[in-house]
């Protein structure tokens, strides 16, 4: 049992909130705030902070290596064992062996075959892969395994007749993983192109079952999220005991919770508010960590002393469905809506 006074295990870093893509489907869709790059006295502090995480993550909203000092930040962070998400779509000979010195895993955005990654990414598929594929001989040239190379896709109503013929194709490229996600709608017109349902939906799961086999026969391990919703709880962020440090140096407890947004769960509009306890320039990971509302957070959350919104019978007619600020159970934040607990939305 967790008991909150371990340290912290896991810290992600968002070296920027800016992107040289305008993705569809990403968060940044519904920002009113102008995205900013993290400044030096930010990163600094990280590096001043006596916190020793078993890991560290570069990844967030934005493009990380978009951040004019990606190669330098990587260099002086010097972590062990790092991991990087990137859309590989410009990485520059630099960058690339940046990665090859500085990080043990890379996971790259695929989402669909050539056709169906164009229109989700706006780029040609063949450029991600021949970045993919450079990134494969700078790790030969340099006689090291790593990093190790994972595909992670977001699936929808768009792309789910594509997995069965991606998978070999992820496999020619040199990815290692293929790791699945569905979909969290941002927009309306995303909202009906999930494929997940509260209940169990055999066509789905069919699809599921039959992606296996191919995954097995072309030596590509593969991860998928749950296929229909769960009634359990489970907070990967407060089990692996992570914290997320925004751009701008703010303490969020996971990616949902990092910015204002919004969302749809099964079709329903719900307003997200970013949630913060406090800023690193203003006090150590380690105070922020054991500070009464955080530890009240994570423990709320490792017992399931949360509602479930989802499959409540008030679902319809109740007001605290709007925003994730509070439940009816006077928490703050609200996680009773959250499909990350769930599992039916993947971490990286």
């Amino acid at each position: 049992m967790i008991t909150y006074n371990d340290s912290i295990k896991k810290i992600y870093i968002e070296l920027t909130q800016n992107c040289n893509l305008n993705c569809r489907s990403c968060f940044r869709c519904n920002w009113k705030k102008q995205p900013v790059d993290m400044p030096e006295n930010v990163f600094n502090r990280i590096l001043s902070d006596e916190t020793i995480a078993e890991s560290i993550v570069i990844g967030g909203v934005g493009e990380p290596t978009a951040h004019p000092k990606f190669q330098e930040y990587s260099k002086r962070l010097a972590h062990e064992n790092m991991e990087l998400t990137s859309n590989a779509f410009m990485w520059s000979d630099e960058t690339i062996q940046t990665m090859v010195k500085h990080y043990k895993r890379v996971i790259v955005s695929v989402d669909g075959l050539p056709q169906s990654f164009y229109a989700a990414r706006g780029f040609e598929f063949e450029i991600m892969a021949g970045n993919v594929q450079k990134l494969i001989e700078a790790k030969k040239a340099a006689k090291t395994k790593t990093p190790v190379i994972h595909a992670m896709l977001v699936l929808s109503k768009d792309n789910i007749g594509d997995v069965r013929e991606l998978i070999p194709l992820l496999k020619k490229t040199g990815f290692a993983r293929f790791i699945v996600s569905n979909l969290l709608p941002q927009t309306e017109e995303d909202k009906d192109k999930i494929n997940y349902t509260p209940y169990l939906d055999e066509k789905l799961r069919r699809f599921v079952h039959a992606w296996y086999p191919v995954a097995s026969a072309n030596g590509i391990p593969m991860k998928t999220p749950m296929t229909k919703f769960s009634a359990e709880h489970r907070c990967a962020f407060v089990e692996n005991e992570a914290i997320f440090i925004t751009a701008d140096g703010y303490i969020a407890p996971c990616y949902r919770f990092a910015h204002d947004g919004q969302e749809f769960v099964f079709g329903r509009k719900k307003k997200v508010k970013a949630h913060y306890f406090g800023n690193i320039l203003d006090n150590s990971l380690k105070e922020i960590w054991h500070q009464d509302d955080y530890i009240d957070f994570r423990f709320r959350n490792y017992a399931s002393r949360y509602p479930s919104c989802i499959d409540c019978d008030y679902v319809e007619c109740c007001d605290y469905i709007t925003t994730s600020e509070a439940d009816c159970r006077a928490n703050e934040p609200s996680c009773a809506d959250c499909l990350w607990s769930r599992e039916l939305i993947e971490c990286p």
